[in-house]
């Protein structure tokens, strides 16, 4: 095996690391507001909408890339380029995700105001609306992973994670 490193596929360390900072960025900036004695803002629908419709977005194009690079129709800089959009949709999703927990946990002691109760539903909304989004990042990534066509199955079988790559131009 050679000592050229290789890129590989978003671990499961690496979302959870992602999951714990969003989280610690919110619980600070939360911190923040009550030293300040002031409220954070309500999340807005749209912020859920958008990374819904995001998420299904790429979803579909996920869904038609592998056909696309069997037929050798993708070139080594549009899988790369999906790689790295799946790749930063997982890790977004998590950070929106570990944040908004902090986010919703602040106030679901305190339901029965009406602005509370919002911040809840509207931060629960994007909890879901990013675990989507990091879910269809992982879609995208995984179907930028061609089938290897030269036998290099044993090293699979050893736990390592299968290469990324995508075909060359069609010249």
């Amino acid at each position: 095996m050679s000592d050229v490193p290789k890129l590989g596929l978003t671990t499961a360390r690496q979302a959870v690391v992602s999951v714990l900072a969003g989280a610690a960025i919110s619980w600070l900036i939360m911190l923040g507001f009550e030293a300040f004695g002031a409220q954070p803002p309500v999340v807005p629908w749209t912020v859920p909408g958008l990374l819904i419709g995001l998420a299904v977005a790429v979803t579909i194009y996920a869904r038609a890339l592998p056909r696309r690079i069997e037929d050798h129709r993708v070139s080594s800089q549009e899988a790369f380029a999906a790689l790295a959009v799946g790749k930063s949709m997982i890790v977004t999703g998590a950070v929106f995700a570990g944040g908004h927990v902090v986010y919703v946990m602040f106030f679901i002691t305190r339901l029965s105001a009406p602005l509370p109760s919002a911040r809840v539903v509207q931060g629960a909304a994007t909890v879901v609306a990013a675990l989507l989004l990091a879910g269809a990042g992982a879609l995208l990534e995984r179907a930028c992973v061609a089938k290897d066509d030269d036998g290099d199955d044993e090293g699979r079988k050893k736990g390592q994670q299968p290469e990324a790559r995508g075909h060359p131009d069609p010249a």
